[in-house]
């Protein structure tokens, strides 16, 4: 097979001056070139289209002979995969599990039919960057957008990276925060709409889920969505288990065989141990698995862990104490300075916890659950797809079914299906835009998420009045765009696809987190072919009021034991919060009182301050608005910085 000139192989797992198999780049810090270029902590890889001056060090170009794109920082072992041809050199950035061989031969074959969608269909999750010797670019997203893809464009450049601060920084926007994005991103994040491609940084955007980027010889750039996932109108529940069930086998069985040592968590949830339970049986010796436990904040799921754990010989159950110092808002600068904001920097104590746990025990690649909630449950607004559907014995069976089981009226809940079955989304936010200016005084109830996205809460009235009018006149504006843009999904699948973003967007940040202990986390719900055989299915397809999950039930019965999947309740981690709460307010205090975002003319702090003395007596507290304000503030005592976590 002919090389990519310049490259010394034709496969490799990392890259360096050459696909060539290499261990990885190695950078321990940031570094200045004559120009001013300063480069965030890695790792990451950034192309520069056309090539401009060369990068400072740590940075080495990916392939000798070609300065469009560049690497540094310490990745894991096969995390970034090389091929290459006389035509074209691709690079797979994330989870990809293809072998060599295949690679090379799927390689082979598209760069003759110039299909290069076709290698997006590997087993495992990854971004794909394709440098065609002709001068062309294309880069294109996982379905889940795990591995997402940040560009801007400058002085007739287009910049992209796996970082959105190394675009930011090679684009002079590192001090330039974007407060309209980081207001939505507090008090709105179920509504993706709002802030589209934008990003926490001004000008810096973001290639969504399942897009492509591409950058023809003259530099023009386009965008385009490629493989979103969605659901099949012909897809029944057999179909799509079967799917569901041949795709996770092969996620967890290529990752036990392929890594040197792989751990789970296993805290007794249907997600994570469920995952576990599969990869126990690919194993050859008995798999490490982790469950949390705060003795004086139980989730509940110590319990279920032991016993589930007592099912299997093959499952080597570890106990991961909790205590003062894993509590939520404990040591936040512990974080460092996150790529992009992030709402788990609240919990990062318990992460860092349970990680020292994993490492101490050899570290490795480790399996979470995590992605298994958007794909597998059915959010409240699924019932508008009911409506729309006009399946009226369906909808009275589940209005009846949901309001005993929720204790409100089932009239209530198929008015509320059928007003948002009645609802276009741009009407949606215009109402949207309505209650950013008078938020409300309560916080959103379930029968309030049987709509587009759950009202903002009152943690809308943290916002001064010009940020609210700023954001509600965005969501006028794309109401105006999407109403061009024509009609896309309905509203429960709408949802779905938001929480696996979101979902994917955590794993993220959880990747970052645990690089210092030698830990890769890796969710194969978050997969590829996963996503696509979950989301197949039509959304009120995975909705029974009396079964959690059925498409899950469906696809692992006999693989996994009956007391896992009839498992009906989840962890719940809120004891910890008003424990930590209580624990942190001095300092929580403090940090509101020198708080960025006030100065920026966003965060108006006193009326933080009056929930966080809510919750730290005990009362009913917008935690997880909370979650995502610390998030940002943590991002903004970085900013203009080129320091990362390491």
């Amino acid at each position: 097979m002919a090389v990519f000139p310049g490259t010394t192989g034709a496969t490799g797992t990392a890259p360096a001056t050459g696909p060539s198999g290499t261990t990885g780049i190695t950078g321990t810090g940031p570094d200045t070139d004559e120009l001013g270029i300063r480069l965030p902590a890695g790792p990451a890889i950034a192309a520069i289209l056309p090539p401009g001056p060369r990068l400072p060090a740590p940075a080495v170009q990916v392939w000798a002979a070609d300065p469009r794109l560049w690497s540094w920082g310490t990745w894991h072992a096969g995390e970034v995969r090389t091929a290459a041809t006389e035509r074209a050199g691709v690079v797979a950035v994330g989870q990809c599990l293809a072998g060599p061989a295949r690679m090379e031969d799927d390689l082979r074959r598209s760069a003759h039919d110039g299909d290069w969608e076709a290698l997006t269909r590997w087993p495992g999750a990854y971004l794909l960057l394709v440098l065609e010797h002709n001068g062309r670019f294309t880069a294109y997203t996982d379905p889940a957008g795990q591995f997402p893809l940040y560009y801007a464009h400058r002085n007739g450049r287009t910049v992209a990276s796996t970082r959105a601060t190394a675009v930011a920084a090679l684009t002079g926007r590192e001090s330039s925060p974007d407060t309209l994005a980081l207001a939505a991103h507090i008090v709105c994040p179920a509504v993706p709409e709002l802030v589209g491609t934008r990003t926490a940084f001004t000008g810096v955007h973001r290639l969504g889920p399942g897009e492509a980027l591409h950058v023809d010889c003259a530099t023009n750039a386009v965008t385009r969505s490629y493989a979103a996932p969605g659901p099949d109108a012909d897809a029944c529940m057999e179909d799509a288990a079967a799917r569901l069930r041949d795709s996770l086998r092969q996620a967890v069985t290529l990752r036990v065989h392929d890594a040197p040592r792989v751990t789970c968590d296993f805290s007794g949830g249907l997600d994570s141990t469920s995952l576990a339970f599969l990869a126990a049986q690919a194993a050859e010796e008995p798999l490490d698995a982790f469950v949390y436990h705060h003795p004086g904040a139980p989730a509940g799921d110590l319990e279920h862990a032991v016993q589930h754990a007592r099912a299997s010989a093959a499952v080597r159950l570890h106990l991961t104490v909790g205590g003062d110092t894993s509590l939520p808002y404990t040591a936040l600068s512990a974080r460092g300075r996150p790529d992009q904001p992030d709402p788990s920097t609240a919990v990062v104590a318990r992460l860092r916890c349970r990680l020292t746990h994993i490492a101490s025990r050899g570290g490795g690649v480790h399996v979470t659950g995590e992605g298994g909630d958007a794909l597998l449950t059915a959010p409240p607004s699924h019932l508008g797809e009911v409506a729309a559907g006009r399946a009226v014995r369906r909808l009275a069976h589940d209005a009846l079914a949901l309001g005993r089981l929720r204790r409100v009226a089932p009239a209530g809940i198929a008015r509320r299906a059928v007003r948002l079955a009645r609802t276009p989304i741009d009407r949606a936010l215009h109402d949207l835009a309505a209650r950013l200016e008078q938020p409300p005084a309560h916080p959103p109830q379930w029968l309030d998420a049987i709509a587009w996205w759950p009202p903002p809460g009152p943690e809308a009235s943290w916002l001064t009045p010009r940020a609210r009018r700023d954001l509600a006149e965005l969501a006028v504006e794309r109401a105006g765009q999407v109403r061009r843009e024509g009609p896309g999904p309905g509203p429960g699948t709408r949802a779905a696809l938001a929480e696996l973003h979101t979902s994917a967007g955590l794993h993220s940040h959880l990747v970052d987190v645990a690089r210092p202990f030698g830990v890769w986390p890796q969710a194969p719900f978050l997969d590829g072919a996963v996503v696509r055989a979950a989301m197949s299915l039509p959304t009120p397809a995975k909705a029974d009021p009396f079964t959690v999950k059925p498409l899950l039930r469906a696809a692992l019965a006999g693989a996994v034991p009956d007391a896992v999947l009839d498992r009906r309740t989840k962890g719940a981690y809120v004891a910890e919060d008003y424990r930590g709460v209580r624990r942190a307010a001095a300092d929580l205090r403090a940090r509101l009182a020198r708080l960025p975002l006030a100065d920026l003319g966003v965060i108006e702090p006193a009326r933080v301050v009056a929930d966080l003395d809510a919750a730290v007596h005990g009362f009913a507290a917008p935690f997880s608005a909370l979650n995502r304000l610390v998030g940002v503030d943590v991002w903004l005592d970085g900013l203009g910085t080129a320091g990362e976590a390491p």
